[in-house]
């Protein structure tokens, strides 16, 4: 009950922002498009780049041979885990081996078809920023592209202040490192 008061009154809400000023409300739904599609360009983008440069699997393929390749297992493989070979660590960063599901656009196609899902984000972001009508005055300028540049600069520089120093990775402990080596 909670979640539908919920889900009602916040739309409503925001629904008011328009009745005080147009502009912030555009630039709100201007920011919520940027965002949205921001976020989804990030992994269409690497699905591009995984794609043109063959490092996908494919579907339901048997790791190759029973012996180590590259510093990797078969059984590590057979889960879809690469494991470091850093013996110093108490535990080691695991880096997963990606593989197609049972439906994907082959080949060409698909990369064509992630290649204009890029261009599409890319067009979409450039005009989500124009002020919606001309001439642009302090009045009805869109600032939402000011607000997006913030939250990427203070996002790049939180990462190198704190957050590289503090994010591992996924990690594998030994124990389930040295069970990967003893199923060949």
């Amino acid at each position: 009950m909670l979640a539908i008061a919920l889900v009602t009154t916040l739309p409503c809400l925001l629904a008011l922002i328009y009745i005080g000023s147009s502009t912030v409300f555009e630039d709100v739904v201007s920011m919520s498009t940027s965002g949205l599609y921001a976020s989804y360009f990030i992994p269409c983008s690497l699905l591009l780049w995984r794609r043109t440069t063959g490092q996908i699997r494919p579907h339901m393929s048997a790791p190759s041979g029973g012996d180590e390749t590259n510093g990797q297992t078969a059984a590590a493989q057979a889960i879809g885990i690469s494991i470091s070979e850093d013996t110093e660590a108490d535990s080691d960063v695991a880096q997963p081996l990606l593989m197609w599901g049972p439906w994907r656009v082959p080949g060409v196609l698909g990369i064509i078809n992630n290649g204009f899902a890029c261009l599409y984000i890319l067009f979409v972001l450039f005009w989500s920023f124009w002020p919606p009508e001309t001439p642009a005055t302090p009045e009805n300028m869109n600032y939402s592209v000011l607000v997006t540049g913030c939250v990427i600069l203070f996002s790049i520089v939180y990462y190198y202040v704190y957050g590289k120093s503090q994010y591992i990775g996924p990690l594998i402990e030994h124990q389930v490192r040295g069970f990967a080596r003893k199923e060949l």
